[in-house]
Parts: C-alpha cells; sequence; structure tokens
C-alpha cells in the first residue's frame, strides 16, 4: 500500500485576525507546542509517509513561506494554486500528481490547521482508512463522534455498518448542511450523526473516475495538466489551466453524488481550532481561567480572559471573558463569546480600502 499524505494548506483563516492574515494564513501560524500547525501536521503524519511522499496544496502567494517551513518535503510537492478552485479542484490535482507517479497511490486528504492529542489513535484510524481505499472502489471519510449539538459542523449520516470493529466502518447514508441548534440535537441524540471532519481517503485513479463522471469539465483539466506535474513545466501548467476549472467543494461536488462512499469513525481527540475562544483550552491559565499563550499574565479581579500579546506582559483588572490579541500592527479586544465574529473586521478593511491590515 502506498500512502501519500495529501495536505490541504489553503485559506487565509480569518477567524485568527489580527494574527492571521492574507499572507500569514493561519496553517503557518504557532498557536500551541513546537512550530507551526502546518508543521505539526507534517510531523503527526511521519509514521505513514515519508517527505517524498507529501503533497501540500497551498496557494501560490503562500507557496514560499510553506516551502520555508518544510525544507524537507521537495518543492515540486507543493502543488501551489494560482487561484483558489475549492477543493475539489485541490484534491484532483494531488489525485492527478500521485497518479502519475505512482498508479497504486492511495490518498490521504488531510486539512493542515488542526490539533490531534491522542496522536496513535489517528494513524491507526488513518491505516483503518487507507487499508479500505487501497482494497476497495470506495471514497472514505472519516466522521467525528460529536462532542455538542455544534451548528458550525457538517454532518454525516452513517448508514448500514460494514464493520464494527473499531474504528467503525459504515456506509454513508447522506451528507447534511451546517443544521440549526434543534436539528443538531437530534442529530447528536442519534448517535449516527458525525462531525464531518475534512479527513478523506481514496486511491488517487478512483478519485479522477468519479471526478470524470461528476465533474467532467475538472476531469477534462486535470487530463491538460497531468503531463507537466512533477516537471519544470508545473508551474506554468498550472498558470495556463487551474483558473479555468471549476470551482466547487468535494462534498458538493463528488461526494454526494458517489454512491461508492465509506465513512471510518474517529475518535482521537480533536479540535478544527476555529476561534480564538478554541485556544482557551490549550494555552496555560491560572486559578481564574485566564489564559496567556506566552503564560506572561499578571490578573487582579480579572477571570475568562484570554490573551495573545507576543511574549509582553498582559495585565488584566477587573475585566471577564475578553479576548485580547496585539501584533505589531493591532490591537483587538472583544467579547470572548463572540470571537467568532472577527472576520466581520477583515470584511471592514477590505470595504475601506485598508487591505494593509488584511
Amino acid at each position: 500500500m502506498n500512502i501519500f499524505s495529501v495536505v490541504m494548506a489553503g485559506g487565509s483563516g480569518t477567524r485568527f485576525w489580527p494574527a492571521s492574515r492574507e499572507k500569514r494564513p493561519k496553517q503557518l501560524l504557532t498557536l500551541f507546542g513546537s512550530g507551526s500547525l502546518l508543521q505539526q501536521t507534517i510531523e503527526r503524519l511521519a509514521p505513514l509517509t515519508g517527505p517524498e511522499r507529501v503533497l501540500v496544496v497551498t496557494g501560490q502567494s503562500h507557496a514560499q513561506a510553506v516551502s520555508e517551513q518544510l525544507p524537507q518535503v521537495p518543492a515540486r510537492q507543493i502543488l501551489a494554486e494560482p487561484a483558489a478552485r475549492n477543493t475539489a479542484a485541490a484534491a484532483g490535482l494531488a489525485a492527478a500528481w500521485a497518479a502519475r507517479h505512482d498508479p497504486e497511490a492511495v490518498c490521504l486528504v488531510l486539512p493542515a490547521d488542526h490539533l490531534i492529542t491522542q496522536e496513535a489513535l489517528f494513524i491507526e484510524t488513518l491505516q483503518r482508512a487507507a487499508r479500505l481505499a487501497a482494497g476497495q472502489d470506495v471514497l472514505v471519510t472519516l466522521g467525528l463522534t460529536p462532542r455538542s449539538a455544534a451548528t458550525g459542523f457538517g454532518y454525516i449520516e452513517a448508514g448500514q455498518v460494514l464493520d464494527d470493529a473499531p474504528p467503525q466502518i459504515c456506509q454513508v447514508k447522506a451528507f447534511h448542511e451546517k443544521p440549526d441548534l434543534a436539528t443538531a440535537e437530534k442529530y447528536l441524540a442519534s448517535g449516527k450523526h458525525w462531525w464531518n471532519s475534512g479527513m478523506f481517503a481514496w486511491r488517487a485513479e478512483v478519485l479522477l473516475k468519479e471526478i470524470a463522471e461528476h465533474l467532467p469539465g475538472l476531469a477534462a483539466g486535470l487530463e491538460e495538466l497531468t503531463p507537466a506535474l512533477g516537471t519544470d513545466q508545473q508551474a506554468e501548467a498550472l498558470a495556463r489551466v487551474y483558473p479555468r476549472l471549476p470551482a466547487i467543494s468535494v462534498d458538493h461536488g463528488i461526494l454526494e453524488k458517489s454512491d461508492n462512499l465509506c465513512v471510518v469513525r474517529a475518535d482521537f481527540g480533536w479540535s478544527d481550532v476555529g476561534s480564538w475562544e478554541a485556544m482557551a483550552e490549550l494555552w496555560d491559565a491560572d486559578a481564574e481561567g485566564n489564559a496567556s499563550q506566552s503564560g506572561n499574565l499578571l490578573a487582579i479581579e480579572a477571570s475568562g480572559n484570554l490573551v495573545s500579546a507576543q511574549g509582553r506582559l498582559a495585565a488584566l483588572l477587573g475585566v471577564k471573558d475578553l479576548v485580547a490579541v496585539v501584533t505589531d500592527d493591532v490591537l483587538l479586544i472583544l467579547p470572548k463569546s463572540r470571537s467568532q465574529e472577527v472576520k466581520r473586521f477583515v470584511e471592514l478593511l477590505k470595504d475601506n480600502g485598508e487591505d494593509q491590515y488584511t
């Protein structure tokens, strides 16, 4: 079984503004632990794939920074998108690259910006998904056991159990969009609805066949690109062809239309690290729940606050449940409960023509 790790490192992570910017997206930040989220992802995958079988799909504007953070990954394996065309094109591009170099390639497709706390179980689950993909003509998705009635995630509805040995494998009955709270509570109670993790496993050739069936325009573009992938002509071909590819997610474009779907249940301590508020569980906190990225915090009659001050001493007096983030050019302060709304600042700055802050 020849596994390629395909790491999706696009996007700007606007929910972590002002630390994340268009030129310095979330996946390139060090928010906890050692190294950026991207570097931690690649290190986590080392038991499965060495750097010679890692593909990183990222925006052209981030390719140099990605390469600098991952010097062990050959430059031709940093697949720089000249235009954002969503995840179907990104997954298809990686599958075409892998299939050209190894006809038996199994692709594990993973986000670059997540936290995994149980890494041994994570590897075991990926291995199970990869074996399933290697042995059958199926597209495999990982479904996370929901911890709450979350409305910010899509859900996978599990159908017939195919293998009850852990981690459990089921057919996919349906995909569901982000629900309202009442629907999310029903999903949680059912025990058959799992969070859509955005993690997948498939043989490259199987995904390319599904693309040909459901997205023929994308298939034609990938066929045009394939001879150049991994060669000196790769960048030129991407610049010429990639902007013409259809922009659609792999979920909408392929998975929701396919009859060849399985889901592997995943329980390996996952977080999408989706907002500043999420850092409250990852950074050191004092007895009153005040958390700081650097730990350099002095609090008087203050509780539940979250501070990222770039190593500065953070002094808090009489405040509660706030987020405070300092960068070289921005000070952000807002209620912790509204941390998901940070991207509104990015939208406003763009409307005002103040792109230097975005």
